[in-house]
């Protein structure tokens, strides 16, 4: 089995490295083509709001003033967010750091990029000799040097920047629905809802665990979850909650059926972790590996708890999508789908499916129609038929087979 193991996580990278050189460069048809991350999609209004208050500051309400202030703030935030989506790396080498560490040092770069492209902006108004009567550029950079303008635009920036990115920060480690629905109370009655779960379980945890010892292990967990965060955002997933060694993910019903995101967001996972494998064998010795189960349907969500209240899903949809998950190792998949959901979307190309049959999950009195997913090859197709073939005819296991 650890040969079989092996062999399919070997097929996963050839198979990447020869699809990444059949499309373009820079184009991942693991992730959806974003220039700008949902999670920077907030700078753009903070550059809107920033602008707007250093106008109203300077001229009150005058609809020059604001008016150029939106039109030099909406390209400058979609500068900075494409800026910041692009530099992942600055957020996971901090991820560590204190919560107000990092808060003051993003504050400062968001600003020192706002000064930068304000000044830019300025020059080039400057060189093109508009007309600046009442907006909110100087006549000249003297006048804006030897005025109070950049002391108060800098004072506005760090004002503005650091509540923004405070509530961003609260936002990403408390869940952005979370405190939008706890505020808002939308859940303060029993609801039903139609969404999807897909649960991700790390292979051999007990095993890795008692390895490494607990401190290791923990950390190894940190940097694992942390990872798969960024793919599970591109792809408008919300982490409900880890349990241990699992992380289960959702979206309302249709967003993770539309362009099957919800499906192709475990792919992209695997893809995140493949791109800091390197980083894992140096640091841990090993790579993560998980499996996954995804299906969907009609929950109840309610807010639970007195203290420390949150949102809790219940219902038939976890249960069973748990229960799939534990099919994962007996059926040889690394990712196992309901039919229900396979029925209601569109596979990509790149991925395939093989019928894995009707189960009786344990615990429950209806069956269940799952299939496999995988990334399609001919060498991972020809596998997948004759290990569906091996339980039809009741012949040998693969690993017997060595396959």
């Amino acid at each position: 089995m650890e040969q079989q193991e092996q062999g399919r996580v070997a097929d996963w990278g050839s198979l990447a490295g020869s699809a990444s050189g059949r499309s373009q460069a820079g184009f991942d048809m693991l992730r959806p083509w974003k220039v700008i991350s949902p999670n920077n999609i907030y700078i753009i209004y903070l550059s809107v709001l920033l602008f707007a208050v250093y106008a109203f500051a300077r001229y009150g309400f005058n609809w020059i003033a604001l008016s150029t202030s939106l039109i030099a703030s909406v390209p400058v935030g979609f500068a900075i967010a494409f800026f910041e989506t692009q530099s992942q790396e600055f957020r996971r080498r901090h991820r560590r750091n204190s919560f107000w560490i990092y808060l003051v040092y993003r504050t400062f770069r968001v600003v020192v990029w706002f000064m930068m492209l304000f000044f830019f902006i300025m020059l080039l108004v400057i060189w093109l000799n508009v007309d600046t009567y009442e907006t909110i550029f100087p006549h000249s950079l003297y006048d804006f040097f030897a005025t109070r303008k950049l002391f108060e635009f800098l004072a506005i920036a760090l004002a503005v920047s650091l509540f923004s990115n405070f509530l961003d920060e609260l936002h990403r480690k408390l869940g952005r629905d979370a405190i939008y629905n706890l505020v808002l109370g939308k859940y303060h009655q029993v609801k039903q809802e139609e969404r999807l779960f897909l649960f991700i379980d790390l292979n051999d945890s007990t095993d890795i665990a008692e390895e490494m010892g607990e401190l290791e292990y923990s950390h190894f967990l940190q940097d694992y979850f942390y990872d798969i965060s960024e793919p599970i955002a591109r792809y408008f997933g919300r982490v409900y909650q880890y349990v241990g060694d699992e992380v289960v993910v959702t979206w309302p019903l249709q967003k993770g059926l539309r362009y099957a995101v919800a499906v192709r967001c475990y792919f992209a996972v695997q893809k995140q972790i493949r791109r800091y494998s390197a980083y894992y064998e140096k640091r841990y010795g090993r790579v993560p590996v998980f499996k996954a189960a995804l299906h969907g349907g009609t929950v109840v969500v309610s807010e639970v708890g007195k203290y420390k209240s949150e949102i809790a899903y219940h219902g038939d949809v976890l249960n069973t999508t748990a229960r799939m998950l534990g099919k994962c190792h007996e059926l040889a998949s690394d990712l196992l789908v309901s039919n229900w959901v396979i029925g209601q979307t569109t596979m990509p190309a790149y991925l395939k499916t093989d019928d894995m049959g009707v189960f009786q999950l344990k615990g429950k009195q209806q069956e269940i129609h799952i299939q496999s997913v995988y990334f399609h090859s001919d060498k991972q197709a020809k596998e997948k038929r004759r290990l569906r073939l091996f339980r039809k005819k009741g012949e040998k296991q693969p690993e017997q087979l060595n396959l």
